[in-house]
């Protein structure tokens, strides 16, 4: 019985060995890959293709320190150059400026969504790696205990053989005294002595079984030793996995913050483009009014030179009309003077200087006129289109030479 119970055990330990080897095989890093998720994205950004290729080495080298800070480093330093093109745009025109934002805002969600893709992915991976360790821990008990029954049944086995070994030097010692026997005794002693070949015989089949249990232990063992590393390995590969997990969560939060920022900056630009286009249309209004008022002074003028030449075309009028009547009393003043000699010098001279003063005086009042039409201009601004006053000393004149 207890050579079948030993057999059994170590059967059974063995058998339970299998399942713990092939989890240990399937959640060995050589053989777990990470399904390419982000294909999609990775080709429209390029820095997707950089997280996934982080998690793929994560599960393929858990030895070496993983890159996951550099994916973090270049999305970093992905949405600094956003920043950086998002005030270097704010020299462009708006419209221009709030696509590249929007551009810009929607390449940073996308790689915020890569970057929450792989942080699940991360996590699975670590829910998985945490129950393989639960599943090795508990094979692990389940090893010891089976030892532990092992050896117990090894200790049972131990003290059996030594009682055999016990009875046959009492049946040696027995024959040894009846040596000089009768045959009855013979016969008895023929009995014993079959008897106690049978104990030897099943003596060295314990030996024997003892021997093959002394070996499977060893087996199992050398399996605990291994699963020991196998634990330690995946406790190490999780630590790692977690540290990612935490890295990644890291960048992701910032990334998040810089998306943030970047629709602040947006709204803020959005706010600035309404106000330049409130300025513009305010200053528009006040160009339409002064082109307006402009307009209405171009006007008057015209309407004044119009009323001034009227004016001038009637006193041209009376006097011509004037000119006839007024021959004859200067003919007879000339005569006067004549005697004299002095007097028609200074009356010749003054109506000389009076008619050359008169084209003089219209030149001026022309040149005045044009000068105040050359200032007043329908499409200038407000400054511009603000006519110099004319010196009064010109109005006199030009009145004089009407």
């Amino acid at each position: 019985m207890n050579h079948l119970q030993i057999r059994g055990r170590g059967c059974s330990a063995m058998l339970s060995l299998v399942p713990l080897c092939l989890v240990l095989l399937l959640a060995s890093p050589a053989n777990s890959q990470l399904a390419p998720e982000a294909s999609a994205v990775a080709a429209a950004n390029d820095s997707s293709s950089v997280v996934v290729s982080e998690h793929t080495e994560v599960d393929k080298e858990p030895g070496k320190p993983q890159p996951s800070a550099l994916g973090s480093y270049i999305s970093g330093e992905l949405v600094l150059s956003e920043t950086q093109a998002l005030k270097e745009g704010a020299q462009t025109p708006l419209g221009e400026h709030e696509e590249g934002l929007r551009r810009e805002l929607a390449a940073a969600r996308a790689e915020l969504d890569v970057m929450q893709r792989g942080a699940r992915d991360l996590s699975a991976q670590a829910h998985v790696l945490a129950d393989t360790v639960a599943q090795q821990a508990q094979a692990l008990k389940e090893q010891q205990r089976t030892d532990e029954a092992l050896a117990l049944d090894l200790e049972t086995a131990q003290r059996v053989i030594e009682s055999y070994r016990a009875e046959a030097s009492l049946w040696n010692n027995e024959k040894a005294a009846t040596l000089g026997a009768p045959p009855s005794m013979e016969v008895s002693q023929l009995a014993a002595k079959r008897a106690l070949d049978d104990e030897r015989h099943k003596v060295e089949l314990l030996e024997q079984e003892l021997t093959t249990a002394r070996q499977t232990i060893d087996a199992l063992k050398a399996g605990a030793n291994l699963a020991a590393v196998e634990q330690a390995n995946a406790i190490r590969d999780r630590q790692v996995a977690e540290a990612a997990v935490k890295q990644a969560r890291e960048a992701l939060e910032l990334g998040r913050e810089r998306a943030d920022s970047a629709v602040r900056a947006l709204a803020i630009v959005r706010k600035e483009r309404d106000a330049l286009k409130q300025n513009s249309i305010e200053l528009s209004a006040a160009l339409d009014q002064e082109r307006e008022r402009a307009i209405g002074l171009a006007r008057s003028l015209s309407a004044a030179r119009e009323a001034i030449d009227i004016v001038k075309g009637k006193r041209r009028t009376a006097a011509v009309e004037r000119a006839p009547k007024a021959r004859t009393p200067a003919s007879a003043h000339a005569s006067r003077l004549s005697r004299s000699g002095a007097q028609p010098v200074r009356q010749t001279g003054l109506a000389g200087k009076t008619e050359s003063e008169g084209p003089k005086v219209t030149a001026t009042c022309s040149a005045v006129n044009h000068r105040s039409s050359r200032r007043i201009a329908p499409n200038a601004t407000t400054e511009k289109a603000r006519p110099r006053p004319v010196k009064n000393r010109e109005r006199n004149v030009c009145r004089r030479g009407v």
